[in-house]
């Protein structure tokens, strides 16, 4: 825990990488004029980390104070003692990176078995997450990157004294993610999502008709100019003309969808960030950090390192 191996990967690597993802994830944004998947994911992946350290009291854990740290969160009440300033940024591409990773292996057992995708993530749910978090915390606990004093039920310990529990917080994992990835849906984005639709946002779209706004075009097909029995002449598009047929960033993104919007574009892009949000938010609370500080509040529960 003083001194853990590769301190200066998570100091240095993971909030540079992480802030590059999130940079081209807003570029990407800023160049359709529409929230895409990827933004949405990450932002609110990264909305939900404040929570993050009130649940890690309720679970026990501690990071090592080797790592940098943030004090963004002293106000709250209960909370871990140190805040690694990687956080953040792990936390963003981590939730998103999982959903895209379980959602492609679930489309396989749909297009496979003919599964819905429901099933196809449920069945996911526990041996993907399981497996993953076991060795992500085994490997924390045995580099001496954070500790779970004493934590609860069940647990692997290292001569380091590294600790982490294989039942109650590992177990806990295997909900959430796989249920909001499945609420928010496999990109690219043709439709609203679960999210969307709860907040009933279909009400300021209409089915889409006809033809997207600027029809796909291809290019490389040259023209045949003449009539019956003259000879085919090959005539390139002009540039103007293939300039206009040519789908900008903002055009490929509304080609896709199967809706029409009838609010101003803006405000309709607030309103799937805010029901994103609000999802993100409550269910987070709800499934994760509620039962973790809850164990903790009626067990008693207590840590040398975690007050």
């Amino acid at each position: 825990m003083v001194d853990p191996s590769g301190a200066w990967f998570f100091n240095w690597v993971i909030p540079l990488l992480g802030g590059l993802i999130i940079a081209l994830a807003v570029a990407d944004t800023i160049r359709r004029r529409r929230l895409t998947w990827g933004f949405l994911f990450l932002t609110n992946s990264m909305l939900v980390y404040w929570m993050e350290t009130v649940g890690d009291w309720g679970q026990q854990l501690v990071y090592s104070p080797a790592f940098a740290q943030h004090h963004l969160l002293d106000w709250l009440p209960v909370k871990t003692p140190h805040d690694p300033l990687f956080m953040p940024f792990a936390y963003a591409c981590y939730w998103t990176v999982h959903a895209f990773v379980v959602l492609r292996i679930g489309q396989f057992l749909v297009r496979r078995f003919g599964w819905s995708l429901l099933r196809a993530i449920a069945v996911l749910a526990i041996p993907v997450n399981y497996t993953w978090d076991f060795l992500v915390e085994s490997l924390a606990a045995a580099m001496g990157w954070w500790v779970y004093d004493p934590g609860f039920g069940p647990h692997i310990e290292f001569g380091n004294g590294g600790r982490f529990t294989v039942l109650w917080t590992i177990g806990l994992m295997s909900f959430w993610p796989n249920l909001i990835a499945y609420w928010a849906g496999k990109p690219p984005v043709h439709t609203l999502n679960y999210f969307e639709r709860f907040f009933g946002l279909e009400r300021f779209t209409t089915p889409r008709r006809g033809e997207p706004e600027t029809p796909p075009a291809d290019l490389g097909t040259p023209w045949t100019a003449g009539g019956p029995g003259d000879a085919a002449v090959l005539v390139r598009p002009p540039r103007q003309l293939a300039d206009r047929r040519r789908l900008d960033r903002r055009q490929e993104h509304d080609a896709r969808l199967d809706f029409d919007v009838t609010l101003p574009r803006w405000k309709f892009e607030l309103a799937r960030f805010g029901a994103w949000f609000v999802v993100f938010q409550v269910t987070f609370f709800v499934m994760l950090v509620l039962p973790l500080v809850a164990m903790r509040a009626l067990t008693g529960h207590d840590s040398v390192y975690v007050p």
